[in-house]
């Protein structure tokens, strides 16, 4: 039971990255920064992704472990309780640099997982 709920969690997490490419594609850093609407849209989007890594269980964390549990909820919690103090060029390159290894290490997780559950 406890795979499906992860599996629901990751694929939340594989949703908010999607939609973060989707926000970044085709923008440069200075468009990025004077856009208002599309830094917000990202930055909550990583918010979510940071929400469902911190529901994922001990065990599929453990499973996992390529995955780095900690920075990714670490980022949630700056974004939502430091808002005031949000470096959006880091945002941007967290967005751009570790957000494709971390859609992989999803995928590879979601596969384990499945095959788990069978």
């Amino acid at each position: 039971m406890t795979e499906r709920v992860d599996l629901h969690y990751l694929r939340h997490m594989l949703d908010a990255i999607d939609h973060i490419d989707s926000f970044l594609e085709d923008t440069t850093l200075e468009d990025f920064l004077d856009d208002d609407l599309r830094h917000n849209a990202t930055v909550r989007q990583f918010e979510v992704l940071g929400e469902a890594a911190g529901r994922v269980s001990s065990a599929t964390c453990d499973l996992c472990s390529a995955i780095n549990w900690s920075a990714i909820t670490g980022m949630r919690h700056r974004l939502i309780h430091g808002y005031l103090e949000v470096d959006l060029e880091v945002v941007w390159a967290t967005a751009k640099e570790d957000l494709p290894e971390l859609r992989s290490q999803l995928e590879g997780c979601i596969q384990a997982l499945e095959e788990g559950v069978g």
